[in-house]
């Protein structure tokens, strides 16, 4: 790739401050949430510059910084809480207010936050990281006891509580998505019997292809779960706690407990109630990640994102771009001007010793847009073939036909090694690299760090959808 075509897909920023816009600069910086965006965007100003006047609003009961990715492995007893926060100490040190009462209201024309316990907070810049929250099917039963959402650490270790105090033997998880497929792992692993239930034909449909999805089945069932595909769960039973699970068919389970994964919605009362511009799926941004208000910045859980590959508005509930969105709030507040780059949604999960993740679009959802695609498939060993040890894996390439170029790649794997590999996919799809690109991927090779680089996976996926553009264009 030339280097016009790399300066293409950089993000475009402003390397010096003005130093009239320095002057004009916001001082008092309001931060409402305290989780991947806004804990990140408050830090990062703090870090650039300490003299701002930076508060973070948040709920009562928050306290620290919490890994979110680690919620399932407390939920199942693998992971302590303590160790998955850092304290309130990273952002005392830098001198960042905190206010644990939640949020109650904006004042767009006064620029002041209230809060629940009756407090103003003025800003001349507010951020908006009020994240998601669980969606709750429409299913009868669902508030009864023993029927659990995953999304705080006060949510996991309710789930663990249960767990062992209970001693349950059976439980139902509603939904196969990544994080329904981790606590389906991870509470298996400790003896309990998992049905997994999705009203999809395939698991982790909307993120593999079916012929992936199949693999990761195959292998589920082999390690003892339940899979209930394309099924709707009707009503959660029991009469003083969760008992049985009744499908539409009227078929029944017995469970002691359920935990439902069905997906997040954005937070957005408070952007509503404000007036802000809202979106499709989520509060609307521009390219700076700036509302409808242009002092009032949004990231994270809460916002619409822009496609990559489509240009449509999607969701990006994944902790790296609320990460990447607070860092760029922080700049663009302070005049860097940075474009946050059009969404991939690169995932990467577990389930035993399977490492699957997938960037960009599937084949199928490339179908649905109208996207003329091809895909290839090449599997790979971990290692060199002489080493002993090696593991296989899968790496599958989705391209647009029309273009050449990659738009989507899913890899399953049987070591950890080569899950991030995935990152490497995604950086070729934001550069718009084509299939003839791909096929001459020199990767770093070692005996026991990586395949033989004659079985390099990406670039032989790419050499069989290259022959197939070649003959096509031989034969017009």
């Amino acid at each position: 790739m030339g280097t016009s075509a790399a300066k293409k897909y950089l993000p475009k920023f402003n390397k010096k401050y003005d130093p009239e816009a320095v002057m004009k600069r916001s001082n008092r910086i309001v931060v409402i949430g305290c989780s991947g965006c806004g804990a990140l965007a408050a830090r990062t100003l703090k870090k650039i510059d300490h003299s701002l006047h930076v508060t973070i609003i948040r709920e009562q009961e928050e306290k620290g910084l919490l890994t979110r990715c680690a919620t399932p492995y407390i939920s199942c007893g693998d992971v302590m809480v303590e160790p998955s926060y850092k304290d309130d100490n990273i952002f005392i040190s830098q001198g960042i207010q905190l206010v644990n009462a939640g949020a109650a209201g904006i004042d767009r024309g006064e620029k002041v936050v209230t809060t629940a316990d009756g407090n103003s907070y003025p800003y001349d810049k507010l951020v908006l990281a009020t994240g998601a929250k669980p969606v709750i099917p429409p299913v009868s039963g669902v508030d009864l006891p023993g029927v659990f959402f995953l999304r705080t650490s006060g949510d996991a270790v309710n789930i663990l509580h249960w767990m062992n105090s209970r001693r349950v033997k059976n439980a139902v998880l509603i939904g196969a998505g990544a994080i329904g497929t981790e606590i389906a792992y991870l509470a298996s692993r400790h003896g309990v019997n998992i049905i997994l239930v999705e009203m999809l034909e395939h698991v982790m449909q909307g993120i593999l292809d079916a012929d992936m999805s199949e693999e990761v089945e195959t292998y589920m069932k082999g390690k003892g779960v339940d899979l209930r595909l394309s099924r709707r769960v009707k009503a959660i039973g029991g009469k003083t706690e969760v008992e049985k699970v009744v499908f539409s068919s009227d078929e029944e389970v017995t469970a002691e407990m359920v935990i439902i994964s069905a997906g997040a919605q954005p937070n957005s009362e408070l952007a509503e109630k404000a007036g802000l511009e809202m979106g499709k799926s989520g509060l609307k941004v521009d390219n700076y990640l700036r509302t409808s208000d242009p002092d009032i910045y949004a990231g994270g859980d809460l916002i619409q994102y822009e496609s990559h590959v489509t240009g449509k508005s999607i969701l990006g509930q994944l902790r790296p771009n609320a990460v990447i969105s607070g860092r760029i709030i922080a700049r663009n507040i302070l005049g860097y001007n940075i474009k946050f780059p059009p969404l991939l949604n690169t995932f990467a999960t577990k389930f035993f010793d399977k490492s699957i993740a997938g960037t960009g679009i599937t084949e199928a959802e490339a179908v649905r847009e109208g996207i003329d695609a091809v895909s290839a498939a090449q599997s790979s060993a971990s290692k060199h073939s002489m080493m002993r040890g090696r593991k296989p894996y899968t790496v599958k390439l989705v391209f647009d036909k029309e273009s050449g170029k990659i738009i989507g790649g899913q890899l399953l794997s049987d070591s950890e090694l080569p899950v991030k590999h995935i990152d490497m996919i995604a950086l070729a799809i934001r550069c718009g690299l084509s299939a003839l690109d791909l096929t001459t991927l020199r990767c770093a090779g070692q005996p026991e760090l990586s395949s033989d680089p004659g079985t390099e996976p990406i670039s032989l996926a790419a050499e069989k959808v290259f022959q197939d553009f070649a003959g096509k264009r031989s034969k017009k």
